[in-house]
């Protein structure tokens, strides 16, 4: 008998009728025969519980691992993605935040994006030459355009990594740390439904009236998160991706 995988969706919001980018999530990362639980990493025994998955998923959050840094939840996440990346071969793919937490334990850098404003629309992603070595030529052919919504980003790769992707808007967008962690700073759980419904609603307030005639524009533009889903899938069943050693930064 083949025995059942478990995995984890590490939640880290609490924001209301998020119920369905939960089932998105594991719909689109999960396969078959697979077991798949929710953690809360601010609640009482996390660290405990967390240590008995083959992998993780890490979601999206409100909250800063700058800002943020002194609460249970940034301080019990970053321990776990400390202890993995110390443990070896445990698969974790963060998303938007959750690659935000990768960076920020694993001695990367996160900031305010570029602009110095928010980013919430969508963007294009821009394939790195360890990208197309990974993945094969083919991943250029059809653009990857993902759900963005974001005032911060990953400014400075941890040791170990390689970029995967960039955009218009930041030039960490994909990334991968020592073959075992993932992260995607946008939102390839999420439509364009739910940029309107969800995150266009919740940040209306950080945007005059020419800006969100843009962020409407951007809403209505189709998405193509399938590559960057394929690439976490991968990643969690094979346990490791290698894009070689060319690339590899020391930290920047």
């Amino acid at each position: 008998m083949v025995r059942m995988k478990k995995y984890a969706v590490i939640w880290c919001t609490t924001v209301r009728h998020d119920e369905p980018l939960r089932a998105r999530i594991i719909s689109i990362f999960g396969g078959e025969n697979e077991q798949w639980d929710l953690l809360g990493p601010e609640s009482e025994g996390f660290i405990e519980r967390v240590s008995d998955y083959s992998g993780y998923v890490i979601s999206g959050s409100p909250a800063s691992v700058v800002d943020d840094a002194d609460t249970p939840l940034v301080r019990n996440l970053l321990a776990f993605i400390r202890a993995a990346g110390d443990k070896g071969g445990i698969p974790v793919v963060g998303l938007c935040f959750g690659s935000q937490a990768i960076a920020a334990a694993l001695g990367g850098r996160v900031a305010r994006n570029p602009s110095g404003r928010f980013k919430l629309g969508v963007d294009r992603l821009i394939w790195s030459e360890e990208a197309l070595a990974l993945c094969g030529e083919s991943l250029a052919t059809v653009p990857s355009v993902l759900v963005q919504s974001h005032g911060e980003c990953v400014t400075g790769l941890p040791a170990g990594s390689v970029r995967l992707a960039s955009s218009e808007t930041i030039p960490n967008e994909v990334f991968l740390v020592n073959g075992q962690f993932l992260g995607i700073q946008g939102h390839p759980e999420a439509d364009n439904q739910v940029l309107r419904e969800k995150f266009m609603v919740y940040h209306r307030s950080l945007f005059d009236q020419a800006q969100w005639e843009r962020v409407e524009w951007e809403s209505r533009q189709a998405l193509d998160p399938s590559r960057v889903i394929a690439l976490g899938r991968r990643l969690l069943a094979e346990g490791c991706l290698s894009a070689g050693a060319v690339g590899v930064n020391a930290g920047f």
